[in-house]
């Protein structure tokens, strides 16, 4: 079952991948190309999903939607990774003052529901992508920081760590050569359910109008902009919708799958 659920997800994810990369072929029209006077038009052919309220095609600004939920949610996982990471092995490997001043950070960062957070945030900086990168990274790295500051205090007793010591390894070696490719594992899988986060909240910040530009096409902005005309034309909210679920679907899925293939005690 774990199997089939990790195909769907890997699928989804790969499918999802090649529309953003491959959006300018693939969008049959100009997601910007306005068309007043087929305004709220339904799904037929040529317009798969309809047409919004500018009579903007549904099907290509979901094409281009994805380019901007893959790509925010790639770079903010990346930047977090990154951090996190160097934080955390430092916090684990040096430990005493070092460690309980991150642990504290990382503590007040937590203390706050990142959604909350990102809005609270958001509200002060005008809507961009990149002011949107800015603020899912700042909190991105704490579940990072603490994923690897745990695995260090775990690994840096181990016997080959001690023997590096031993032969002379700088600190530096250690963690980079020794620590960080022991676990790659967990960092792996809190990567796949990290990119499912950082897209639910930027598809939320969207909706709320606080993130990415009204004019770039955004699955959040778009589901926002469709809620106003649920009765007269849902197939501008359901679409977007859709498109959300399968991707959080998807990495979910994946997350799923690869915990249990990389750590099967855990099953």
């Amino acid at each position: 079952m774990h199997s089939l659920t990790t195909k769907i997800g890997a699928f989804l994810i790969v499918t999802l991948l090649f529309v953003a990369i491959f959006a300018p072929w693939i969008a049959p029209h100009d997601p910007n190309l306005f068309a007043i006077q087929e305004a709220f038009a339904p799904p037929r052919v040529g317009y798969w999903f309809g047409q919004d309220a500018d009579g903007r095609d549904i099907f290509s600004r979901i094409i281009y939607g994805a380019r901007v939920s893959l790509g925010i949610g790639f770079t903010v996982t990346l930047i977090s990774l990154v951090v996190g990471c160097a934080i955390g092995l430092l916090s684990g490997y040096v430990g005493g003052v070092v460690d309980k001043t991150i642990s504290f950070v990382s503590d007040v960062f937590l203390a706050f529901p990142s959604i909350l957070f990102a809005i609270t945030i958001a509200a002060f900086l005008s809507p961009s992508i990149g002011n949107i990168i800015l603020i899912l990274s700042l909190k991105g790295w704490v579940t990072f920081a603490r994923l690897v500051r745990g695995q260090t205090f775990s690994l840096k007793e181990r016997d080959y760590i001690r023997a590096g010591r031993a032969l002379g390894a700088s600190s530096l070696r250690l963690c980079l050569l020794h620590l960080l490719p022991n676990m790659v594992g967990p960092i792996v899988v809190n990567i796949s359910f990290g990119l499912a986060g950082v897209i639910i909240i930027e598809s939320a910040l969207s909706f709320l109008g606080l993130g990415v530009p009204i004019d770039t096409p955004s699955w959040g902005g778009m589901l926002d902009q469709g809620t106003q005309y649920l009765l007269v034309a849902p197939h501008l909210s359901i679409f977007p919708g859709i498109f959300i679920m399968l991707i959080v679907v998807g990495f979910n899925f994946l997350g799923d799958g690869m915990r249990d293939k990389l750590a099967p005690r855990g099953k």
